[in-house]
C-alpha cells in the first residue's frame, strides 16, 4: 500500500503516534469533558514508554487548541498498555474566553473524534545553547527575531503584536467541519481573524491566540506550557517541516493574579535523530521493489510489436506482471483492447464514437483491463500500461486495486493525443489511486527517468527517487518569468538571487517554475548547479520549450491552464521576474490567494531581473491606487517587494517575516 505523504511525516522524524482518538466519553458538562482515548505505539516508542516515560508527552491537537479548548492527559505509563495500544484519561475545557466553549463543542467529542499524539522528546537530543547558535549559523533552523537563548539552550519567544479572533459566522456546522474534516484547519484559517495591537494585554484568568514566525527542518521545538510571564496550551509540539510559516499559533493564557502584557513563551530545541530520518523514497507493497526504467523500456518494445487486430484506432496494451520479481518483466502476458470482433466504425466515426462512454456510443469501449483479472489472482500484480488509463479503464483498476489484486500501476505515456501531458481528469484519477493505496510510476521520457507519483500538501507529483526525500523536505520558491532568454546582466542578477537564498535558507530549499524557458530554464540551471531541487508544473503550449532536466514535476494539458496554478501553492514564497501577461495574471492569483487567507501574506518579490527596478513600477502604483479606493485590503502593498538588489530580497524576509 502507498505510504501517506500528505503531511510529509516520514520525513519529519519524530518518533511519535498518530493522533490519538475518543474511545468512550466518560463525563461531559457546560465546564469539561472527560475521555479515553486510545494510541497505537510503534515498537520503538513501547520501549520508549517502558524505559522512559516522563519523556513521552501529550501534544493536543492545534486545531482545537486554536478554538480556545485546553486538553490534558494523564502521565502514560506502562500499566496502561494492553499489546501495542494504551488508552489514557484526558480532560478538555474552555480556557481561553471569547471562543464557543464546550457547551457548543462537546457535541463533537465523541468516539472517534482525533484530539492528539504522544511525542518522544529525547532527552540526548536536546540542543545546547552552543548548538542552537550553530544552528542558526548554518541556516538550519529560523526562529523569532524576540528570540533570547538561555544558558542551558533553551529559548524565550515573545510573540507577534497581534491577537487572532473568530468571524461571528462561524456556525456549529462549521465547527464540525473544522474538528472533523481533513482540511479543518485550513477552514479555521479562514475563519479566525488577525487583529493587530499595540501590546498584548492578558487580563488574569484570561487568554489569547497569537502567533509567531519559525521555520524549522532537522529539528522540533516544543513549547514549555507552564512559564510565569505565558502559559501554553498542550499544543506544545512543532513540527519540523510542518513549521514553517508567519502564522504559527501560539495559544497562551495568563492563570496568574495578574495582568501580562506582552507575554514571553518558554520554549526547547531538538534535534531530529539521523537514525530517525527516513532515507526510503517510497514505500511498496509489502517491501518489493520497483522495476527499473530500463526494464520497462525492454517490456515497451514487446508491447509495440503486439498486433492489435479489431480496434481500427489505437493500441492500448496492458502487461500484468508480478510484484518483486527481478526478471518477470521479460515473459510477462501482453493484452490488447478492443472487440472479440473487429470493429467495423471508419475512422472518422471511430474518433468521435470513443469519446462517447454513454451505451450510444457506437464504440464498443472493450479494453484491455477488462481481460486481465484472471492473471491478477493469488499475490497482487503490477499493471502497466501504454497509456494513462481512460475512464473505462480507471473503473477496471480500482476494482482490482479494491480487491488487493494489484499493487502497483506503470504508465509509459500519459496521452495518446496530448503525449506527456496528463488531463484535469487525469489529476483527479490520480488522487483516486493514492486514496486505494495503489503506487503509481511513470516511464518518463522527459527526463529518461521512472519517476513516482506522491502527494505533498494535497498536490500530486511525479518525483525522481534519488530526490524523494528532499522533495517533501525543501522549502520551495516559485519562480515565474518571461520566457525570452535574459541578458548576460540578467543571468549574474538571477544567479546572485538564487546564492543569497541559498545562504539566508540553507540547501534545503527548492525551486518550482513553470519548466519553460528564458528566465525558468535559467533558475533551474543554476537550482541544479547549486545542488538544491528543482522542479516544474509543465503546461501543453506552443510557445516555448520545455526544461526536461528536474527532479520533480506535474504535467497538463492546455485545458488545465488555470487549475495549474494550484500546484504552484506547494510553494512557501513567490519572485516574479520580469514577465509577460503570464506572470501578471500568476501575481494577480497569488495576491489574490493571500486575501482569501488560502496561502500566508508573505513577501511577494518583483524582481527586476533585467533593470533598476523600474519594471514594476506600474503595477504597485495601480494596486495601491486598489488600495485607496477600498478596492485592496491596506496591508497587501507591506507584503510587495519591488527591487533588483538580492540583498534587499534578504532583508525583505528577515525584517518582514521577523525572524532571528
Amino acid at each position: 500500500m502507498a505510504f501517506d505523504m500528505e503531511n510529509n511525516q516520514l520525513f519529519r522524524g519524530l518518533l511519535q503516534t498518530n493522533d490519538g482518538t475518543i474511545t468512550k466519553v466518560l463525563d461531559a458538562n457546560d465546564g469539561y469533558l472527560s475521555f479515553h482515548t486510545s494510541f497505537k505505539l510503534s515498537e520503538r516508542l513501547i520501549d520508549k514508554l517502558k524505559q522512559s516515560p516522563q519523556h513521552l508527552i501529550f501534544s493536543e491537537r492545534s486545531r482545537i487548541a486554536r478554538l480556545g479548548v485546553q486538553i490534558t492527559s494523564e502521565t502514560p505509563t506502562a500499566q496502561y498498555l494492553k499489546k501495542d495500544v494504551i488508552t489514557l484519561k484526558l480532560k478538555a475545557w474552555q480556557a481561553i474566553k471569547g471562543y464557543p466553549g464546550l457547551e457548543k463543542l462537546k457535541d463533537f467529542f465523541t468516539e472517534g473524534l482525533p484530539v492528539g499524539r504522544l511525542v518522544f522528546c529525547d532527552p540526548d537530543s536536546l540542543l545546547s545553547s552552543d548548538q542552537v547558535l550553530e544552528a542558526i549559523d548554518k541556516a538550519e533552523l529560523k526562529l523569532p527575531a524576540s528570540t533570547t537563548i538561555s544558558s542551558d539552550g533553551s529559548i524565550v519567544i515573545a510573540p507577534h503584536k497581534v491577537i487572532y479572533t473568530l468571524r461571528d459566522d462561524l456556525d456549529l456546522k462549521t465547527l464540525g467541519r473544522i474538528l472533523v474534516r481533513k482540511d479543518g484547519r485550513e477552514i479555521l484559517n479562514r475563519y479566525q481573524e488577525r487583529n493587530e495591537v499595540r501590546a498584548l494585554n492578558i487580563p488574569s484568568g484570561e487568554g489569547v491566540i497569537t502567533t509567531c514566525s519559525m521555520y524549522l527542518n532537522d529539528h522540533y521545538v516544543v513549547l514549555q506550557s507552564r512559564f510565569e510571564l505565558g502559559e501554553h496550551l498542550s499544543a506544545t509540539i512543532l513540527d519540523p517541516i510542518k513549521t514553517r510559516g508567519i502564522r504559527i499559533y501560539l495559544e497562551i493564557v495568563n492563570n496568574s493574579e495578574h495582568p501580562i502584557v506582552n507575554p514571553l513563551i518558554a520554549a526547547k530545541i531538538y534535534q531530529v535523530p539521523n537514525h530517525q530520518k527516513s532515507k526510503k523514497w517510497f514505500h511498496p507493497s509489502k517491501g518489493e521493489k520497483p522495476y527499473t526504467h530500463d526494464q520497462l523500456r525492454e517490456l515497451e518494445q514487446h508491447m509495440n510489436g503486439s498486433q492489435n487486430k479489431t480496434c481500427n484506432y489505437v493500441a492500448r496494451p496492458v502487461a500484468v506482471l508480478p510484484c518483486g520479481e527481478k526478471e518477470g518483466y521479460r515473459n510477462a502476458p501482453i493484452f490488447m483492447n478492443g472487440p472479440q470482433d473487429p470493429c467495423l466504425a471508419g475512422s472518422a466515426s471511430c474518433t468521435a464514437g470513443r469519446r462517447d462512454f454513454s451505451p450510444a456510443s457506437i464504440c464498443p469501449h472493450i479494453y484491455a483491463t477488462s481481460r486481465i483479472a484472471q492473471k491478477c489472482s493469488g499475490s497482487p500484480s503490477a499493471v502497466v500500461l501504454k497509456y494513462f488509463p481512460n475512464m473505462m479503464e480507471h473503473r477496471d483498476i480500482i476494482n482490482l486495486a479494491y480487491e488487493g489484486k494489484i499493487c502497483a500501476l506503470y504508465f509509459i505515456e500519459p496521452s495518446f493525443e496530448h503525449g506527456p501531458f496528463l488531463s484535469q481528469l487525469d489529476h483527479t484519477r490520480l488522487l483516486e489511486y493514492h486514496a486505494f493505496g495503489l503506487d503509481v510510476f511513470w516511464v518518463s521520457s522527459l527526463n529518461d527517468c521512472l519517476m513516482v507519483h506522491t502527494i505533498r500538501d494535497g498536490k500530486g507529483y511525479f518525483v525522481d527517487p534519488e530526490r524523494f526525500a528532499d522533495f517533501h523536505k525543501s522549502m520551495l520558491f516559485a519562480f515565474y518569468g518571461s520566457n525570452k532568454a535574459l541578458s548576460a546582466r540578467g543571468n549574474k542578477r538571477l544567479g546572485e538571487l538564487l546564492d543569497a537564498l541559498v545562504d539566508f535558507w540553507g540547501k534545503n530549499i527548492g525551486i518550482v517554475t513553470g519548466g519553460g524557458s528564458g528566465v525558468m530554464e535559467r533558475v533551474n540551471k543554476f537550482a541544479r548547479e547549486r545542488g538544491v531541487l528543482s522542479g516544474a508544473n509543465f503546461l501543453d503550449i506552443t510557445d516555448q520549450a520545455m526544461t526536461r532536466e528536474v527532479d520533480f514535476c506535474q504535467v497538463f494539458q492546455d485545458t488545465c491552464r488555470h487549475s495549474r496554478q494550484k500546484w504552484f501553492e506547494i510553494a512557501s514564497f513567490p519572485i516574479f521576474n520580469v514577465g509577460g501577461l503570464g506572470s501578471l495574471e500568476e501575481l494577480g492569483i497569488t495576491l489574490c490567494n493571500m486575501k482569501l487567507s488560502i496561502m500566508e501574506p508573505v513577501p511577494v518579490i518583483l524582481f527586476d531581473t533585467e533593470g533598476d527596478g523600474s519594471f514594476w513600477e506600474n503595477v504597485t502604483q495601480q494596486i495601491n491606487e486598489m488600495v485607496r479606493n477600498h478596492r485592496a485590503p491596506s496591508w497587501i502593498m507591506k507584503n510587495i517587494l519591488v527591487t533588483n538588489n538580492p540583498e534587499e530580497v534578504i532583508e525583505a524576509y528577515r525584517t518582514r517575516l521577523q525572524l532571528f
